[in-house]
């Protein structure tokens, strides 16, 4: 069952997020990795829940670059006071 809130390039864009994480979890498992398996195991449900509408696609706080977004909170910090 598809999610229809989705734009085809969302969609697609998570199809192959799933497709990769779930590649790199056979890898991690096969070099006995158990941490990374786990967490990109994680990465693999979360994209197939949100494919599926299981889960909301976009959260405020997460859109975008993270980093990015970090690049800009900083700029807005208040300065300190100079006598």
């Amino acid at each position: 069952m598809p999610n229809h809130s989705l734009r085809q390039s969302e969609i697609d864009s998570l199809q192959y997020i799933s497709s990769m994480t779930n590649e790199l979890v056979q890898m991690a498992e096969a070099s006995r990795f158990p941490m990374i398996s786990y967490l990109l195991g994680m990465a693999y449900a979360e994209a197939f829940d949100a494919l599926r509408g299981a889960r909301p696609a976009k959260h405020a706080q997460f859109s975008g670059n993270p980093v990015h977004s970090k690049v800009h909170a900083k700029d807005n910090r208040a300065q300190p006071r100079r006598a």
